[in-house]
């Protein structure tokens, strides 16, 4: 029974973040923090599509005005 709820727990989180990846894409051409709805949003296009400029400070954090 406890491997069973653990497959399921790792499926389930497995899902949602595919979900999450497929949300946002590099091929839409967002550049900039003015194009960003959320910090999430931000995140992804600095460390997975390498929008370096969202993080001119580079601390990590980008679009600072959003993500605080």
């Amino acid at each position: 029974m406890k491997k069973l709820l653990l497959i399921i727990s790792v499926l389930l989180l497995t899902q949602s973040a595919l979900a999450a990846k497929q949300e946002y894409s590099c091929d839409d051409g967002k550049r900039y923090c003015k194009e960003m709805r959320s910090c999430e949003e931000a995140k992804f296009y600095l460390n997975q599509c390498g929008v370096g400029r969202l993080d001119r400070d580079k601390d990590g954090v980008p679009c600072e005005s959003i993500c605080r």
